[in-house]
């Protein structure tokens, strides 16, 4: 359970709301992630609040989303058990290195998060607070403990190689991630779920329930079946996205244009194609999202 102070949910407003607007930023904060630092930021100032309420809950283990640092820092400060959940496709896929292809600039990204006048600040409050140095033992955005269990919502086949430069820091750790795939439960059956239903929410055909028959029918039958999901980032946050590409993780457009782009050439490579049946997940809450397809017949989409 997230414990805020406020007793209220981190949004997008609330994290973005200790980092200055891009032109009144310093060099070195506008070569890293607005939302990942306006993150770490808001989640930090939690860590006092969420320890006390820890302390008077005494679980037996602390299960954990590795973006945020309060329940791994609070974790490390009492010893108690953790696991973090990775829903990235693997235990090496990193997403401040998206679009970084060489070993040097990924060794970059991680200097201009060591040089960012923000993330500077952080690190050596942390270090003062709590003995724990971000730089050091840390990759942004993935805040795994030696001493915790990994575990990973993807699959093994999925893995990449580490970077050199995550060696430093999680060598070995990969080999320990435990896999354990998507985790399909519904809401009866325990599913927590943070994604919000959007004001401009309006329930329509691609919100009916999944027709889980219809797709073991195809299964039987042979098809093979292709998954396409651009998760909730893409979808959600960079939507409708027109600020610096510096703040964009590796993105050079919206997630709007980037999506309807990759669902018309997805439409176009297996529309119509009797060998398989796609299981198309569009996640935003955006009414308009479809607008201007044409869904082919072998494609199932929510």
């Amino acid at each position: 359970v997230r414990v805020y102070e406020d007793g209220g949910e981190l949004s997008h407003e609330a994290f973005m709301s200790d980092i200055k607007p891009y032109e009144d930023q310093t060099e070195s904060d506008k070569k890293v992630s607005d939302i990942l630092v306006g993150m770490l930021v808001q989640s930090s100032k939690q860590i006092p609040a969420v320890l006390e309420k820890v302390k008077e809950f005494k679980p037996d283990l602390i299960v954990y989303d590795p973006f945020m640092l309060d329940a791994m820092v609070v974790a490390y400060l009492l010893n108690i058990p953790c696991a973090s959940t990775i829903t990235y496709p693997s235990f090496n896929h990193f997403i401040i290195f998206t679009g970084k292809g060489t070993e040097f600039e990924k060794r970059q990204v991680l200097e201009d998060y060591k040089q960012s006048t923000t993330m500077l600040k952080l690190r050596n409050q942390m270090l003062e607070d709590y003995d724990i140095d971000l730089f050091e033992n840390f990759i942004p955005s993935t805040f795994y403990l030696r001493s915790g269990l990994q575990i990973c919502t993807g699959t093994k086949e999925f893995e990449l190689s580490m970077p050199s430069a995550v060696q430093e820091i999680y060598g070995g750790m990969d080999a320990e991630c435990k896999y354990v795939g998507p985790m399909l439960l519904s809401e009866e059956q325990g599913r927590v779920s943070s994604i919000p239903h959007g004001s401009k929410c309006e329930r329509q055909w691609i919100d009916e329930p999944f027709p889980h028959d219809e797709l073991e029918k195809y299964k039987r039958k042979g098809k093979k079946i292709v998954y396409a999901s651009f998760g909730t980032v893409a979808t959600g946050f960079f939507w409708d996205y027109s600020g610096p590409t510096s703040n964009m993780m590796g993105a050079k457009t919206s997630g709007k244009e980037f999506c309807r782009t990759m669902w018309k050439r997805i439409f176009q490579a297996f529309g119509g194609n009797d060998k398989y049946v796609v299981v198309m997940a569009t996640v935003t809450d955006d009414p308009d999202a479809l607008r201007g397809f044409d869904i082919p017949a072998n494609f199932i989409v929510r």
